[in-house]
């Protein structure tokens, strides 16, 4: 069996709705699943796809809970952390994100390709990008004499799909969790 954990800050869609009550849905349980909409789920932000994000790190869910649609986790307007438990894949479909983007990974010399050019620095960009701007902002080193145009490193969806699954610990839910898999729910605030 395994323990996920989604954080629901004050104002959002699982804040509001007690998935102890109805289960977890995503926006678009029906949609066909693809690569490129579960990468648009976790690079792009996107819920309209056949996905819901959880994660095995609580203190990754409840850094989401702290923060909602109607501002911080307070007393009197608390984020939650929702607990499901998943003992197999028989009643839910569940994704590791990681394995499914790797799995259609081109050859390394094949270009176009998912690695980016940048410094080592340029991944804590991704990872944090509000408060490492400056690391995924830089310009693109060339080599000596060269006269490549002034760039920004390039930056895939793939890549920005897997730091961010790995910086979330993320595993995607396909389609639904029923109420059967919900454990408890935790309140938090700032």
């Amino acid at each position: 069996m395994a323990f996920f954990y989604r954080g629901a800050g004050p104002g959002t869609y699982w804040q509001i709705n007690d998935p102890a009550h109805v289960g977890f849905t995503a926006h678009l349980p029906g949609q066909a699943p693809s690569a490129g909409r579960l990468m648009h789920h976790i690079a792009r932000g996107s819920t309209d796809s056949p996905y819901i994000s959880f994660s095995r790190s609580f203190a990754v869910a409840r850094a989401y809970a702290l923060v909602g649609t109607k501002g911080y986790a307070s007393v009197s307007s608390p984020g939650f952390v929702h607990e499901i438990e998943i003992e197999d894949d028989r009643l839910v479909r569940v994704l590791d994100p990681v394995q499914e983007i790797a799995a259609m990974l081109p050859a390394a010399w094949i270009e176009p390709n998912y690695q980016h050019d940048g410094d080592q620095s340029f991944l804590l960009g991704i990872v944090d990008p509000t408060n490492m701007a400056d690391a995924r902002q830089q310009q693109c080193l060339f080599p000596p004499g060269s006269q490549a145009t002034p760039r920004s490193p390039t930056l895939s969806i793939q890549l920005e799909s897997l730091v961010r699954a790995l910086r979330d610990a993320e595993v995607l839910i396909q389609g639904n969790a029923p109420v059967s898999c919900f454990r408890k729910t935790y309140s938090v605030t700032v």
